[in-house]
């Protein structure tokens, strides 16, 4: 397994002065060290976590959007266990995993999922910048939802405005 961290500061507690620097310089943050020791912990009981090459975490308010390689997308969503204990020890309410090698529109889909993208186009902006427009359906979508979405998805390095028919 494959973590921004080095295991013993993961097991241990105590950072040295490599895993200090990457906190302190935003690279990685308190969160990415908790799912790093969570990872770590399962992966003696979990076996396909030896696979998984976490990258970084993301929270927007009650929402955790994980970044890891494709292994990493199938063994976390999988584990309904290891999902629960992932909620319960950084308190939210939802865990996205997101495949952080895939385009930007397989980087969407996995975002919206479990809801359905049903039209997708790319405006080109002033400036060289583009933006995607995605419609998606399904059942307890609010405009809160979609806030948050959208605010992941700009953490992903993508501009996107989701709308819900």
């Amino acid at each position: 397994m494959k973590i921004p961290f080095c295991d013993f500061c993961v097991k241990s507690g105590s950072l040295c002065q490599k895993c200090k620097e990457l906190i302190d310089s935003s690279k990685s943050s308190t969160l990415d060290l908790t799912l790093s020791r969570i990872l770590l912990e399962e992966a003696s009981r979990i076996r396909e976590l030896d696979k998984v090459e976490f990258r970084k975490a993301y929270a927007e308010e009650d929402f955790l959007l994980v970044l890891s390689n494709n292994e990493g997308v199938k063994a976390i969503k999988n584990r309904k266990e290891l999902v629960e204990r992932i909620m319960r020890e950084t308190g939210v309410k939802k865990v996205i995993v997101v495949d952080y090698k895939k385009d930007q529109k397989r980087k969407l889909e996995e975002l919206v999922y479990p809801f359905r993208i049903v039209g997708l186009s790319k405006v080109w902006l002033p400036g060289n910048m583009t933006e995607f427009k995605i419609t998606i359906e399904g059942e307890e979508l609010d405009e809160k939802h979609v806030q948050k979405l959208e605010k992941l998805a700009k953490k992903l390095g993508v501009n996107v405005r989701i709308q819900a028919p």
